[in-house]
């Protein structure tokens, strides 16, 4: 059997090649046996993987007894173990949980209540198990209602697992072939010193101003980028079905910024003939702060909104949220049916999950912490060698780490995705702080802990990140 060869970016990734070197007796038994049943496809976290036995709120307790600070999560985004998601759930498996095919008030409930959320435009959903199920069947939808295959992502994105999400995802690396029918723009240098702060909201005339001027300068750089994207598609007889895009850019480097430029991005689309698929599953659900959703934020007019991870706190949930005619034009060909899409243990977990966020006032919190955090850590890290800038919107900030050229050199600092790497594995192994790593080369590090973190856990992060200064990792 021929093999397929090639490259694979894997963040933050333990390297099963180098076998169980630096790990204690317990953590080597633990991945020998992983590796027996589940072989290597998939990926640990940092150089020692942590062996995680329970966790509460915004903490996770190890097998070593350690309490580890979790300021990675989005999954469990009201907190691990949410009393009321718990309870939620439990009452519905002493009732019934089975397919979809019967009449169920439990979908109905939940999905009156999502939609409340959206514009009133997006006024229908389809339920699935997960976010990369969520964007298969919406670029299965965007081809049936717009007559084109043709897709356009970031040149850095990632969008899911599924064989068709994984064609349009060039974050996996070379090893699988990309889509004949995808073309990619680069935005990593128009967005990284774009003006990401503040949720857009309450910013008065000035403010307004000042996010117009930035969002023009921004589509001033990448409109003439996805117009030739489109150019390509269009000469080579696909045509354009859609922009799939998330919002904060995780896997480009985090690249929230420039409020207001993804509109232009939806009009440039729109004239085509295609549509904006909004994949929320990492800025969704209040996580950029100050709007529910991350196409708000950007006043954008999205046709297709994706939605995962963060929907069931951990119970395995998704859906796509859409303009009805786009959902009656693939009614009319094809059908949907997901055995487990919309089961009613998933649906009131995720109910659950909205009482939470409304009750604690999360999407407000996620703007205010993570306002807090981002002018902390930058007063922190400033003057530090390695540090290359902050970007964040809510409860969602991304640090460079660089090789410090420039500081004392006249040269030009270079992402760094070893120093990021030892930064991420320090912070887990000293200070028992959870982080990973996103971007170009690995180099900038991603925070993105549940929304209910709190002032107290803010501290011990930045606790963790002084003693990190002064260990001089953050300088060459």
């Amino acid at each position: 059997m021929k093999n397929a060869q090639g490259r694979k970016s894997v963040a933050n990734g333990f390297d099963f090649s180098h076998g169980l070197e630096g790990l204690d007796a317990d953590e080597a038994a633990v991945v020998r046996r992983r590796q027996k049943v589940l072989g290597t496809m998939g990926p640990l976290f940092y150089n020692r993987p942590l062996h995680v036995v329970s966790g509460s709120g915004v903490h996770l307790r190890g097998a070593d007894g350690a309490d580890y600070l979790d300021c990675y999560n989005n999954v469990a985004c009201v907190g691990h173990s949410n009393p009321h998601v718990r309870q939620a759930v439990a009452d519905q498996l002493g009732r019934q949980n089975t397919h979809s095919r019967y009449l169920q008030d439990e979908v109905l409930d939940y999905a009156e209540r999502l939609l409340a959320t959206f514009p009133g435009a997006i006024d229908h959903v389809a339920f699935t198990n997960s976010g990369s199920e969520s964007n298969d069947l919406a670029l299965r939808m965007a081809r049936v209602a717009t007559g084109h295959m043709g897709v356009v992502v970031t040149q850095g994105a990632y969008h899911g697992i599924t064989s068709l999400v994984s064609s349009v995802s060039p974050s996996f690396g070379t090893g699988l072939p990309l889509a004949p029918f995808l073309a990619t723009v680069r935005v990593d240098d128009a967005l990284h010193d774009a003006d990401g702060s503040g949720d857009g909201t309450g910013d008065g005339a000035d403010g307004a101003a000042a996010s117009d001027a930035a969002a023009d300068a921004v589509w001033a750089v990448l409109g003439p980028r996805f117009n030739q994207a489109f150019d390509a598609l269009e000469h080579g007889g696909y045509g354009v079905s859609c922009v799939l895009i998330d919002e904060v850019m995780s896997s480009d480097g985090i690249l929230p910024g420039a409020r207001g430029w993804i509109a232009r991005l939806a009009d440039a689309v729109h004239a085509r003939g295609g549509l904006l698929i909004s994949d929320e599953v990492q800025a969704g659900f209040g996580r950029m702060g100050g709007v529910m959703w991350g196409f708000q934020r950007h006043g954008a007019e999205a046709d297709i909104v994706t939605m995962g991870k963060p929907m069931g706190n951990g119970i395995p949930v998704g859906g796509v949220a859409y303009r009805h005619p786009i959902g009656d034009a693939f009614a009319a060909c094809t059908r949907y049916f997901n055995t487990f899409g919309g089961n009613p243990v998933s649906m009131r977990a995720a109910g659950a999950v909205l009482d939470e966020i409304e009750r604690l006032g999360l999407v407000a919190h996620a703007r205010d912490m993570g306002d807090r955090l981002a002018r902390d850590l930058s007063e922190i890290l400033e003057g530090h060698e390695r540090f290359g800038g902050l970007r964040h919107a809510g409860l969602f900030l991304g640090i460079d780490v660089t090789d410090g050229g420039g500081a004392d050199d006249g040269g030009d600092a270079r992402p760094d995705g070893a120093a990021a790497r030892a930064i991420v594995n320090a912070l887990r192994d000293d200070e028992h702080v959870l982080i990973s790593a996103a971007g170009p080369g690995d180099a900038v590090l991603k925070v993105r802990p549940p929304l209910v973190f709190d002032d107290s856990d803010a501290d011990r992060l930045l606790e963790a990140v002084r003693h990190i200064c002064e260990r001089g990792l953050f300088d060459r």
